[in-house]
């Protein structure tokens, strides 16, 4: 395609409702990318989606953000796309699904590396909205394979709140599995609050071993989980962990995800920072 010959596509590594990522050979860098390309059959709404996401990708320089190293449009297609660095690796919904153990350390390092990148783009002002395990990879360092690193993914329904235009949506966007009650509604005010309860969900999902607080809704119509996250009280972590933990320990698990995934935004953590420090205070406790 014009404006993307110097790719080779190699695989289709993914596919959500507005695009398609791809593994392809970047032939002018010599090097492997990820190549996220618009569908062409997306209405007027899902392009101004994707230019928001690709220029503020391309803003981003942040270690456990994803690089974007080039944006284009594919003109005979009028297809919009976006070159980021390729990952080597598995999202952590690879982890769940498997039954892959992961020790609580491990765990909780992965989180607080998310929480950096939340931190950074809260600061600008941005909220991810849609928080998820599938969103959170872990590759290694390119330098130290020793290293782990873990990659905060798609900012296809971001909202920058700076930006007005971003505000005035009717759709209700993120996974209902993980959404906060304030996106349940259309039209509502969220802030980066809302991030730190889909990360609190997920929290809940990794350390249990792929349970949820609500998942006995999970065939039941859409509308049954928005309106619990809304207004039914989860079982504690502790309800689903093994008695190998610690009392102590189960117990500030339980308040960790109390606090984060407060039904009302002020009962919730203030903000990444402070969420990442409850979250070493965790990790302390043997």
């Amino acid at each position: 395609m014009t404006g993307t010959s110097q790719f080779e596509i190699v695989q289709r590594l993914g596919e959500g409702g507005m695009s398609k990522v791809y593994k392809a050979f970047d032939r002018l860098m010599n090097r492997y990318i990820a190549l996220k390309v618009m569908k062409n059959d997306v209405p007027e709404w899902a392009h101004r989606h994707f230019r928001r996401e690709a220029r503020m990708c391309a803003s981003f320089m942040h270690h456990n953000l994803v690089h974007v190293s080039q944006v284009g449009t594919a003109e005979e297609f009028d297809v919009l796309w976006f070159a980021m660095e390729y990952l080597r690796g598995k999202d952590v919904s690879w982890f769940i699904e498997s039954g892959t153990p992961m020790g609580i350390p491990v765990i909780l390092e992965i989180f607080s590396q998310v929480l950096d990148a939340l931190r950074y783009v809260h600061l600008r002002r941005i909220v991810h909205c849609d928080i998820k395990p599938s969103n959170v990879f872990v590759t290694r360092d390119s330098h130290d394979p020793l290293l782990r690193v873990v990659k905060l993914l798609d900012f296809g329904v971001a909202r920058d709140l700076s930006d007005l235009s971003s505000h005035n949506t009717h759709h209700i966007m993120g996974d209902p599995r993980y959404i906060a009650p304030e996106q349940t509604i259309p039209g509502n005010y969220i802030d980066h609050r809302a991030d730190l309860y889909a990360l609190g969900m997920t929290f809940f999902e990794l350390v249990t071993g792929g349970r949820h607080p609500f998942e006995d809704l999970f065939d039941a119509h859409p509308r049954a989980l928005l309106q619990a996250h809304r207004e039914r009280e989860p079982l504690p972590v502790s309800h689903f962990i093994s008695d190998s933990v610690p009392a102590a320990k189960a117990r500030a698990m339980d308040a960790f995800f109390a606090k984060a995934c407060g039904k009302q935004v002020h009962h919730r953590f203030a903000d990444a920072l402070q969420m990442k420090e409850a979250l070493v205070e965790l990790a302390k406790m043997s």
